[in-house]
Order: C-alpha cells, then structure tokens, then sequence
C-alpha cells in the first residue's frame, strides 16, 4: 500500500485545538447538532482540565512522530486525574492517533469507537474517530470497509490538515478496493481542496498512488476522461497529466507498442517530453532493435532453485563472452519473481538490442521462451528442453539435456535388485510416476528401496542420509561442487564430471584459475551457450538499426551463423548444433572407484 502522508496527519491535531472542547462539551450536554459543531466554552468540563487538555493539543499539533509518542504518557495521566471528564473522547481521539502511527491498529480502533460512542457520534471530534478507524480497516486490508467509513466524511472536516489526511484516505481505500474510477474522482477532490502551497506534495502522493494501478486499468479511464474533458483545466487537468505520465512511464518501461499507440490517440497533446520516445515506440521500435555485437540474458528470480541455477548460468556467460574486457555487449533483465514476468524480461531484451537471447533455466521459462522465439522471430538459447509438444522453430536451439534420459541412464547403470526412486529439483523430476521424488520431499524410509537417482540441488543431501546402507546412488550431471564416495555411479557428458586436479582442457584450466571450484553443470550450460551465442553476433554490422526489415534480416543472420558455429564446449563432445537446433550429447555412467 501507498506510504500516508506522514505530515499532514502530524498537523490535523491542530483540528482538535478548534473543535475539540466544544465537541466534547456538546456531546456531553445533549445540545443538538448545530449546537455539537459551535465552538463554544466547554461548561461541564472543570477550568483545570481545560486548560491542562490545551496545553496537551498545543504540543501535539507542533511535534514530530516521536515526540507524539512521548504525550502519551500525559494524555492517559490526563484521564487518570479526570475519569469522567467531557473532555475524556479529545483525549481518546489524540492516543487513538498515536496508536495508529505506532502500527496498533486494534489500540487505535478501540479508543476511536469509544471516543465516537461517548459523543454520540455527533460532532468533529466523532467524524476525527471515525476517520481513524477508516485508516486502521485501510491498513489491515480492509479496504472496502474503509471507504464505508471515509465516504461518508468527505466535505465534513473544517481543518484542511485533517481534510487532506481524509483524501488520501479514501483515494487508497478506492484503490485498494479495486475501485479505480472512484479513485481518479477522489484525487479530484484531493486536489481541489489542497492549497497552493500543498499542491506540489499531493501530486507526488498521486503519483505514488497510481503506481500501484495496473496500466490496463487506468488506460480505458484516461480515454474516457480525454473523451469527456478534451481541454481540461485546473484539477482536471492536473490529473490527466498525472494519469498521461504514469501510463508513459508504463510504456516505456515495458516497451508496451499497443499502450503507447492508446497514448498517442487519446492523449497526444499532454504527452510533453515522453512524447518522442512514445511515438517511437508506437511505430515499432520497441520491438525491433538490434545492436551489435549484442547479447540478451533472462535473470530467473521466481524460486530458490531458479535464483540458484540463475547465478551459476550468469559466471559461466560471463566467463565465455570474457567479460570484463571483451568487445561482447551482455543485457540483462530479470522476471520479476514471477512466471508472467519471462515474458516481459524477454520483450525487454529484446528492446534493449540483444541479437540473441540466452534463457531457460527450467521447463517452465524455456517453453515460454521458445514459443516468444518463435512469435517474435528472435533466436533463443535455451538451457533446459522445453515442453515436448513445443513447435520446432529456426529461431529455437537447445543446449540443455532432457533430464529424462539423464535418468534412464543412471537407472539402467544401477543394480535391479529392490526399487529405484529418482529425486530431483522441481521440473526435473516427472512427479506423475510413482518412484519420483522433489529434493523438498525426500522418502520417508529406504526401506525397500535398492538404488536412488539423485540430480540437483539435494545430492548431497541423499548422499548422507545413504551412507552406510545397502543403498546405492547414482548422481546426476548437476553435482554442486560435491565430492563423491566411492562406488557411486555418476552420469558423464563432455567435460563432466570436472577433476578439479586434472581440468584437461585449456579453457577449464583458465576457470579453474580464476575460481575455486570447477564449473557446475549451469555455469557449464552458460558458458556454452554464451561462446556458440557469440558467433551468431559478432559478425553483425557494428552499427545498430530499428529498421523493422533490417532487424528481421540480422535475427534471421544471426540464427543461421549460431546453427553453423563451432566451439570446444564444455557440456557435450560435441562442437556445436552441426546446422541443427539441439545440440548432440553421449550420456554415459561411470562408477567412482
């Protein structure tokens, strides 16, 4: 949720200094409503409460956070010295506040309903309660309860401190509550009753807040809006800027063509400096861009597995494109933590320049890029297969092994004598069979079991919890840097496993000089994709182009030199695709001796 506005809560305070007593006085007394609002002399309250209660407001409009908190302390003697004074709901209304800043939001509920109680709900000291129990239901996600409360003040408070706490307010609330339309209407309001001097700040708290609205849903308000005021003037006006700037930002941050095409249709004239960059968007540059010698890397940030093998991925790109200090231009993009993000970082990359894209830690992220490979005509090196019933496209090649056939080799390897259970990191493992295990849920005995196949981030792990059994093991490529007992079966591909004491090739040697553990099975995968990626790039022209017909000519350029290129890698015996899309691997199985 959008931060409040810290200041203008401090201040609303000096509300009660104007109101307070003769709220507190009229509830007590039974006078009627208009009577309840007349800031008349309290004359039920004793002249040492009084006076004791304004010395306690008047520090209270004037200090911070902190020193606020302080007065409590003088507040609750303050009711301890007059139990069953009138003035008692002032006081309930300036320690429910102090709750509420402090993060109490039960505290601040039940002193702000006793407050409004005790008045009768009648008067501003009741409508300050009920403000704060609006912000508490906002700030415990209840934000349609919130509004319920916060509505129905709108117009009420005399205080412009206390009025502009209830804008922001109700704006968050409305927002929160998924009512987006209401939400421009209440920063409408905000607006209107903000002063010059206050302007600045509340259109940055705007901002804020309409940052937390998803562009699809504030693109069909601002075209309603333009359609409605064409030529708008004062708060109108300011709010469509508001609303132009963040859809712009949105645009351009995600290089969306279809939303910067709605910008300039609807909203052309208000674009001011973004205006550009948005109409060059708008006729395809986001989209079609290649600059040389340039090359795309998706960062995965959706699971631990996914970070894992996404920073081992990233040292072996970055130690075959020899970077720092080589002429290879690498950009990166993450997903955002989440699945619908792959996609975005994908796009972004390729608005960024990159002539190949390397991705696919997992099924999940190679399938999504194979199929944006496709659809966009971008060559795409995947690190894992993608799903099975993918289509086959020229601008698709795999370097990643099917973790099946990892398994079939390690199982025919192992002796038949009990059963034989495969563990591995979610999306190597085929949990619809019935001897699949995830590393997150190992078996709950051995008992029975004869041999277990192990790939990934448990090896160790299972490797402990065997030692000493009658169980063998048989690990796969992706060993972490463990070492393995003896009479353990391990899969062999290319290089791997890696002898740190004797790296035989000259390429492992420089790794094993510039580290302190051999490559793993990612960083292996990274590395090979980056030095095979590298040949598809760096014969491109030097200059870059947005050209839609010159970018689909050095993708398709850079597809067919990546097909043909051949490299010493690490991962396979092989050289590269030999003019296919999938690299060729001999899995075999080796027991350690």
């Amino acid at each position: 949720m959008p931060r409040s506005l810290g200041n203008s809560l401090g201040r609303w305070p000096w509300a009660l200094a104007g109101f307070g007593l003769a709220v507190a006085c009229a509830g007590a007394c039974g006078g009627s409503r208009n009577d309840a609002i007349a800031p008349t002399v309290p004359l039920s309250s004793s002249i040492e409460a009084q006076t004791e209660l304004r010395g306690i407001e008047a520090s209270f409009a004037q200090s911070s956070r902190a020193e606020r908190q302080a007065l409590e302390d003088r507040l609750l003697a303050f009711q301890q010295r007059f139990p069953k004074d009138a003035l008692g709901p002032v006081a309930d209304v300036m320690l429910a506040w102090i709750a509420l800043e402090r993060g109490d939001l039960s505290r601040a509920t039940e002193l702000s309903s006793r407050a409004e109680t005790q008045t009768k709900s009648v008067g501003t000291t009741a409508e300050l309660a009920r403000m704060i129990q609006g912000a508490a239901l906002r700030r415990s996600g209840k934000a349609e309860a919130a509004l319920g409360k916060l509505l129905p003040l709108l117009g009420k408070l005399i205080d412009p401190h206390a009025r502009t706490f209830l804008n922001e307010e109700a704006t968050a609330s409305a927002i929160g509550a998924k009512h987006h339309g209401q939400a421009i209407e209440l920063m409408l309001v905000w607006l209107h009753e903000a002063s010059i001097e206050e302007r600045a700040e509340v259109r940055s708290k705007l901002a804020e807040l309409l940052a937390s609205i998803p562009p699809a849903s504030l693109a069909p308000i601002l075209e309603a809006r333009r359609k409605q005021h064409p030529e708008p003037l004062h708060e109108e006006l300011e709010v469509q800027k508001t609303l132009i700037e963040r859809l712009s930002d949105a645009a351009i941050s995600a290089r969306d063509q279809q939303l910067a095409r709605r910008l300039l249709v609807a909203a052309m004239p208000l674009l001011g400096t973004s205006a550009d960059e948005i109409a060059e968007l708008a006729a395809g540059a986001g989209g079609a861009r290649v600059e040389a010698p340039t090359l795309g890397l998706v960062l995965p940030t959706r699971s631990l597995e996914a970070r894992r093998r996404g920073t081992q991925v990233v040292s072996g790109v970055m130690f075959g494109l020899g970077l720092p200090g080589s002429a290879a231009r690498l950009v990166t993009r993450d997903d955002l933590g989440r699945d619908t993000g792959i996609e975005d970082a994908l796009e972004g990359l390729g608005a960024d320049g990159a002539a190949i894209v390397i991705a696919g830690v997992d099924r999940e992220e190679a399938t999504i890029a194979a199929k944006f490979a496709e659809r966009e005509s971008i060559p795409v090196v995947l690190l894992h297969p993608p799903a099975p019933d993918v289509a086959d496209s020229a601008f698709v090649f795999v370097v990643g092994e099917e973790p099946e056939r990892v398994r079939k080799a390690l199982v025919g390897a192992l002796p038949s004598k009990g059963q034989v259970v495969w563990i591995g990191d979610k999306g190597s493992v085929d949990m619809a069979r019935e001897e699949a295990f995830e590393c997150t849920r190992l078996p709950p005995s051995w008992r029975g079991i004869g041999g277990v196949v192990v790939y990934g981030s448990c090896v160790s792990d299972v490797l402990l919890s065997v030692s000493g059994s009658s169980v063998k093991a048989a690990v796969g490529l992706d060993l972490g840097g463990v070492s393995l007992p003896k009479g353990t079966f391990a899969a062999t591909a290319g290089a791997y496993p890696i002898d740190p004491r004797a790296p035989g090739r000259e390429s492992l040697a420089a790794w094993m000089g510039a580290h302190p553990d051999p490559p793993s099975l990612w960083a292996g995968l990274g590395r090979d994709a980056a030095v095979l990626a590298w040949v598809g790039v760096e014969g491109l022209p030097t200059q870059g182009t947005r050209d839609p017909k010159e970018v689909k000519r050095r993708r398709e350029q850079a597809a067919a030199a990546l097909a043909a290129a051949e490299r010493d890698l690490w991962t396979t015996e092989a050289k590269g695709f030999g003019g296919a899309r999938k690299l060729a691997r001999t899995i075999g199985v080796r027991e350690v001796r």
